[in-house]
């Protein structure tokens, strides 16, 4: 447990830079840029994005896994290292060349030869890419590092480059170039410490088992990056802004949220091949209890103060997008819990398959219902269309997980309570300040502090909840750490 609170720890911070670097940048691009300079970045990002996934061949959670279990085995792990990247090489190859014929029937969508340079030069450096190693080695302090330097480098650029409303394309520069920092900083750090050698190589033995994990980070992909591309291809760049940055403001929360399951991941892969069935449900437990007692107030506090985040946040002309956030509001929630039923359970319990029919399923229905309702209610029918597919995920997985581990408790009722109890204070805590204050920035400033305020309260000293008073120790005990080593300097 000592390293995974580290690695909590780590996670933690990196988790709150991709949540506060943006509300630094989004209230300055969203006022910069218009509604459809942000609809046109999103839509070449999204694809850009989609066509990764697809080169990944499904490398990323295999790699991470198979990384895990070979955690001491120095010799093995080089091996499966150098198969997974020369695996990489090839079919990003291939991808290359899918991405061509796609942007040549696509490209009235496109018509920006500067944007698209900045799309290919990505998904070239992309080849070497090995993210999946340092998440399966647990490096989470070097991976919060280099983050941060690198989201720290494109919001000054930001600031510095992007000022008037043409210049969203160097906006996508910036975005893409950061992405290309980390890959570059991932593949010169991977090669200085793992002796990689492409001799006597066999790394077409990874392909039957890639098979299944590759088909899922495909399908996956469908809600996660083609909903701004399929909202384009019926609708206006317009619309795709007022979703895109709707989206981003939940998607934002949910890092904070999804991030743990990394942290947790390589941990519970570990037990289960050591056969300590205790452990694996200890992690299963603390990380389950984690994702409730923060995504309930989330989802909750979204839902109630949608107006002001938007008017602070993306400005008066992204008014329209009220509703879509009032709509995703629950997303938090319902993507977190998905995705620890779907890696802690059913993947680290190689049962890729279960999830693969999860996301089939869900993934076309919400093809269906994006291209229908984005047709005729634009945005507000994308944001509808994709809390649809993920409550037929979710039921879906969680059938699976029970059927197939119902020894696993996957779902705590006290701890969901808990943070229910706590979340139901905000109504007449924010009700009482938006009767009282006229600005709204203080009426949002004052409704985020006092809850939080208010919900740590309530979960520390009346309900004495588990994981808050553990979270309460690490936090005492990190600070007390960092106040000695400043005291003794």
């Amino acid at each position: 447990m000592p390293s995974i609170k580290k690695n909590l720890v780590y996670n933690f911070i990196l988790s709150a830079s991709q949540v506060f670097l943006p509300l630094l940048s989004i209230p300055y691009i969203s006022r910069i840029l218009t509604p459809a300079g942000i609809g046109e970045v999103s839509f070449i990002d999204s694809f850009t994005y989609y066509f990764i996934s697809i080169a990944e061949f499904g490398i990323v959670v295999y790699g991470m896994r198979e990384a895990a279990q070979l955690k001491n085995e120095e010799a093995k792990k080089a091996k499966l290292i150098s198969e997974l990247i020369v695996l990489h090489i090839i079919s990003s190859s291939i991808t290359l060349v899918l991405y061509g014929i796609a942007v040549f029937f696509i490209w009235n969508k496109i018509h920006d030869v500067r944007i698209l340079y900045f799309s290919l030069s990505y998904l070239i450096v992309n080849f070497f890419a090995c993210e999946w190693y340092f998440l399966g080695m647990e490096k989470f302090k070097f991976i919060t590092i280099r983050s941060l330097l690198s989201r720290v480098l494109g919001l000054i650029s930001i600031f510095l480059l992007v000022n008037e409303p043409s210049d969203h394309y160097i906006y996508y520069g910036i975005i893409a170039s950061s992405a290309i920092l980390n890959s570059l900083w991932n593949s010169f750090l991977l090669f200085r410490q793992v002796p990689v050698s492409f001799k006597e190589m066999n790394w077409k033995r990874h392909i039957p088992k890639l098979r299944i994990t590759y088909l899922i980070s495909l399908v996956y992909g469908i809600t996660l990056l083609l909903d701004n591309v399929l909202l384009r291809i019926v609708n206006t760049a317009s619309a795709v802004g007022y979703y895109a940055f709707s989206m981003k403001i939940v998607r934002i929360s949910t890092t904070l949220l999804t991030d743990s399951l990394l942290v947790f991941f390589p941990r519970i892969v570990y037990f289960i091949k050591e056969n300590n069935h205790t452990q694996v449900q200890l992690m299963i437990t603390r990380n389950f209890q984690l994702l409730i007692l923060f995504s309930v107030p989330i989802c909750v506090g979204i839902f109630l103060l949608g107006e002001p985040l938007i008017i602070i946040f993306l400005g008066k002309q992204f008014i329209p997008a009220t509703e879509n956030l009032m709509i995703l509001a629950a997303f938090p929630l319902l993507k977190s819990y998905n995705l620890f039923l779907s890696r802690q359970v059913l993947i680290s319990h190689n049962r890729e398959k279960l999830y693969l029919n999860s996301l089939l399923v869900s993934g076309v229905v919400f093809v269906g219902l994006m291209l229908v309702l984005s047709y005729n209610y634009a945005d507000t029918g994308a944001s509808y269309a994709i809390m649809c597919a993920e409550l037929l995920m979710l039921g879906m997985n969680y059938y699976y997980v029970k059927k197939t581990s119902p020894h696993l408790q996957v779902f705590d009722l006290r701890t969901f309570s808990h943070a229910l109890i706590g979340a139901i204070l905000f109504v007449p805590v924010i009700y009482l300040i938006r009767i009282s204050v006229s600005s709204t920035l203080l009426v949002l400033i004052f409704s985020i502090s006092s809850c939080f305020i208010i919900y740590v309260l309530i979960q520390l000293f009346v309900i004495r909840n588990d994981i808050m008073v553990i979270l309460k120790n690490i936090f005492i005990h990190h600070f007390k750490k960092a106040t000695h080593f400043f005291h003794n300097s």
